[in-house]
């Protein structure tokens, strides 16, 4: 018996080792992303970005309107819904936060904090190795239907993610983590679609993040690099700003 439980993990051992013979790398596997989705030089031509469009929490008749702003390693979020308010996250380089008319400012801290820095950063799929220690290929899983790569991200702050990258067209697809929140750990998927070409670089227009059976849709109807983006627009509200005074 211990003969065959020793065959058996040889077996097991040669097997994985095929299998990781068959599968590209993940250092590949985000340069061929970043070849077929523009090219590095049309992304550092990219200093920031805006989005705008439609959100949408399905199967609760909640709609409304969306904009994202990112610039370097800030970002700003604002979901604006009829009969509930505007819904508002952010970095600012330094302080990561949330507010919303419904339960208020909140400053995020710890793995919350470390989540959302990574998050605002405009260059993380060019400049990944600044971010992540390492990018390794863990197999292929079906993302709508259509085979994709798996690369498991582990970055050199906070928990591992999940890329996924479609086999054909080599197009980051999903990304999928947990995530620290104030209901405890959640585990998210969020799924790119309706790639478009923007200024020289392939830009998923449609994102379905979904986290505990809800799935909200964001569709966007105009997406853009580089433009003027006011510079107060990453301050702090009055609100968390009065929040920060407070906790210090």
């Amino acid at each position: 018996m211990r003969l065959l439980t020793r065959s058996g993990a040889l077996l097991t051992f040669a097997v994985s080792l095929a299998l990781a013979g068959d599968m590209p790398t993940g250092d590949s596997l985000l340069q061929r992303y970043v070849d077929r989705s523009g090219g590095v030089e049309a992304y550092a031509r990219a200093k920031n970005m805006s989005m705008t469009g439609t959100v949408e929490i399905e199967g609760r008749n909640i709609s409304g309107e969306v904009t994202i702003f990112e610039e370097g390693e800030k970002s700003w979020t604002a979901m604006e819904f009829a009969g509930i308010g505007k819904i508002e996250e952010g970095f600012d380089g330094e302080t990561a936060w949330e507010n919303s008319a419904l339960q208020g400012p909140r400053i995020l801290e710890g793995e919350e904090k470390i989540t959302a820095k990574r998050a605002a950063t405009l260059a993380l799929i060019t400049t990944w190795r600044d971010v992540y220690k390492e990018a390794r290929t863990t197999g292929s899983e079906d993302v709508n239907g259509k085979p994709a790569w798996k690369v498991e991200m582990t970055p050199k702050e906070g928990r591992p993610e999940t890329f996924y990258f479609d086999r054909d067209s080599g197009l980051l697809v999903r990304t999928a983590a947990v995530l620290s929140s104030p209901l405890g750990e959640i585990s998210t998927q969020a799924t790119m679609s309706d790639f478009r070409m923007v200024q020289g670089i392939l830009t998923p227009f449609a994102m379905t993040e979904n986290a505990m059976s809800q799935s909200i849709v964001m569709k966007f109807n105009k997406i853009a690099y580089n433009v003027t983006i006011p510079a107060e627009r990453f301050a702090l509200p009055a609100e968390v700003k009065a929040l920060l005074e407070k906790k210090k």
